[in-house]
């Protein structure tokens, strides 16, 4: 089976990790997969990834969404290369990928990723209504946003999957924590996700302001690239925690960090069900997190600890009680790596979609 995957672009979001993760575990299926982005952006680094596991990558660039040539483009080549299936994912993919689908002849099947959306919600509800074949939701509050708007357009739930964790040697570990400038007594906290509104980092910092008040021994690192770089560099200046946080910029050694790290951060103002965290637990890590999306379906009280979004004080609590606790964050990060290998394996996960593949195909 030959399945188009259609994403907005390659960037470094946990939408473009889920492409690596199943492009890696499809071939058991007998499913090739080949991944079409709408752009490549040059500090991704999925697309290395991608070619390591030998998928195809194309690229169909536009100067808008609605660039008539990238679409007939688009058409000419879904209709040449004669897909069983296109799966579309994200707005701008949904989209210009579902009906470029139609247009030459091949099922549609579109996953939703997020509770939110920009600007062009109205025009992926149409698409969704109209061209998918399939509409999958990556968890249980993605398809409470959607469902109302689709009327009665079905929806599948399918949770998110993530790769087991990566083990390295203590002497890696030690290492790397050394390269993040974490001393030895230093917890180490992570956070990964793109530098975006959405993600929340402003609390995070004044979450870490007030560790720094109570003289918490902590450092947080952040991986991700994105148009807040330069704001949160300021702030961390500002509230004097250079020599507490580090934004580290893309990544290609996500697993090797977060096998580094103690503890997981994510400070969300919104979200689906975010493969950063699955990663996180896959890892054994303790999670101190925001309630938003699909997070406490993920997250029970025995493997983290929740929060509300835009409460910096109440993170702050959180990530305080697991860096004084290393017994509690041992326990919380066992349970939670048990979850994750029991409820997200990448080969159920791609024999759900398979089952879906071969629906829509009927």
């Amino acid at each position: 089976m030959r399945v188009a995957q259609l994403i907005d672009g390659l960037y470094v979001g946990g939408a473009e990790r889920l492409l690596v993760t199943f492009s890696a575990a499809a071939p058991q299926f007998d499913v090739h997969p080949t991944v079409i982005a709408l752009r490549i952006y040059p500090e991704t680094p999925f697309l290395e990834q991608l070619h390591s596991i030998n998928t195809q990558v194309v690229e169909f660039r536009g100067r808008n969404l609605i660039d008539p040539f990238r679409f007939f483009r688009l058409v000419s080549y879904l209709r040449r290369e004669k897909f069983d299936v296109a799966h579309v994912h994200l707005t701008y993919a949904v989209i210009l990928g579902s009906l470029a689908a139609k247009l030459a002849g091949i099922p549609v099947v579109a996953s939703v990723h997020n509770t939110q959306a920009d600007r062009w919600r109205g025009l992926e509800i149409f698409a969704l209504k109209r061209w998918a074949d399939a509409v999958i939701a990556v968890g249980y509050e993605v398809a409470k946003a959607y469902q109302p708007r689709l009327g009665k357009k079905p929806m599948e739930i399918v949770l998110n999957a993530v790769d087991s964790s990566v083990s390295i040697s203590p002497e890696e570990r030690l290492a790397l924590r050394g390269q993040l400038g974490a001393a030895p007594q230093e917890i180490l906290i992570l956070a990964v996700g793109r530098l975006f509104p959405q993600k929340g980092y402003d609390d995070l910092l004044d979450a870490m302001y007030i560790l720094k008040q109570n003289h918490t021994p902590a450092r947080l690192a952040i991986a991700g690239i994105g148009e807040l770089r330069d704001h949160l560099s300021s702030k961390i200046e500002e509230l004097g925690l250079q020599e507490m946080v580090s934004l580290l910029g893309s990544r290609n050694d996500v697993p090797k960090l977060l096998a580094a790290s103690d503890i997981f951060a994510s400070s969300s103002h919104w979200e689906g069900l975010p493969i950063a965290i699955l990663e996180a637990m896959a890892a054994g890590l303790p999670v101190a997190a925001t309630n938003v999306g699909d997070i406490p379906y993920v997250i029970q009280d025995n493997m983290g600890i929740l929060v509300p979004p835009r409460q910096p004080k109440r993170l702050a609590d959180a990530l305080q009680r697991l860096c004084a606790n290393p017994s509690l964050r041992t326990e919380f990060g066992a349970n939670a790596q048990a979850r994750v290998l029991l409820a997200h394996s990448p080969g159920a996960w791609v024999k759900q979609l398979f089952e879906i593949y071969k629906g829509v195909m009927k």
